[in-house]
């Protein structure tokens, strides 16, 4: 029995050193094959990319397809996308880098339409307007608020996502706050780029002034925003959804205006996703019908748009 219980002790220690082997080995071996991949992936992109070219900028985790202007000598504009700067006027400057836009001919086709709203993002009308153009396959340009793009970020993560170009819209869209100068005014653009980029990783080029820039701009409004690589953008469509019209009335507005044939090789057209327009959503079906039905072409405002007057 004494020589059988040694045996026995014996066969259960080599029992436990084997499995502790067969436990032990696996969880090393990965370890020493996992080694290389533990480096984050990022670090991993930015480090090859460095062996291979002097990139000095890669797309955001959260890129969509768009133009992202950056510094790599081969980064084209890319005709009918949002365009998105991966800078900020501040780190441009603070770079060295060039603020003012490439030179891109405009788009002029033979019916051509852009469908642009303002004043949002709003969590009444801008959702139910993003599903609307979701249901018809259409991207709209939206000139958003900083204060709106601060307390609503997931409207406008969306409106980014699903490909819908971004303008800016001031940062709170009181003129007179806005133009008691050309510096008061370009200060609210890149306060809105500030909070725009800290949302969704990129900021807009293409701005727009509220209540337009006729009578509110000087030349000085003009040089500021050339120099700044701003483009301002506004309409030759007017909807009338400012006012207390009805869907109907909105509707006719526009195609009134359509009349005027020398507007459809780039008819922009205004309206308005902010607090209180319930009747623009009202009248987007039938807008974008209208539209469909006369077979245009829906784009997003870009580099490539061509000045509405």
């Amino acid at each position: 029995m004494k020589k059988k219980s040694k045996f026995f002790q014996a066969m259960c220690s080599l029992s436990a050193m084997c499995l502790t082997l067969l436990v032990s080995s696996p969880l090393a071996l990965l370890a020493f094959s996992d080694f290389k991949s533990s480096v984050p992936v990022a670090a991993q992109t930015i480090n090859q990319g460095e062996l291979l070219t002097d990139v000095k900028y890669t797309s955001p985790g959260m890129a969509v397809d768009a133009y992202y202007m950056n510094e790599n000598a081969d980064n084209q504009p890319i005709t009918a996308k949002p365009v998105y700067d991966v800078f900020t006027v501040e780190e441009r400057q603070a770079k060295g880098l060039v603020l003012e836009n490439p030179e891109v001919r405009p788009y002029y086709g033979e019916k051509v339409v852009y469908l642009t709203f303002d004043d949002g993002p709003e969590p009444e009308n801008t959702p139910v307007i993003l599903d609307i153009l979701k249901s018809h396959g259409i991207k709209a340009t939206f000139f958003v608020v900083g204060n709106q793009a601060e307390k609503h970020p997931e409207i406008l993560r969306r409106i980014y996502q699903e490909g819908h170009a971004i303008g800016n819209h001031s940062y709170n869209h009181v003129y007179r706050d806005l133009y008691q100068s050309a510096n008061t005014y370009v200060s609210q653009l890149r306060h809105t780029d500030e909070i725009v980029k800290k949302i969704i990783g990129v900021r807009p080029r293409i701005s727009r002034a509220p209540g337009g820039s006729a009578g509110s701009f000087t030349k000085e409004y003009w040089e500021s925003l050339k120099k700044l690589g701003y483009i301002e953008v506004g309409w030759n469509i007017s909807s009338g959804d400012a006012s207390s019209a009805k869907a109907s009335r909105i509707m006719n507005n526009i195609a009134t205006q359509m009349d005027n044939k020398n507007l459809w090789s780039h008819a922009t057209v205004l309206m308005h996703d902010g607090c209180g327009h319930a009747e623009t959503v009202k009248a987007l079906p039938d807008i974008i019908k209208f539209y469909k039905d006369r077979q245009f072409e829906f784009r997003v405002i870009n580099l490539e748009t061509p000045s509405p007057w």
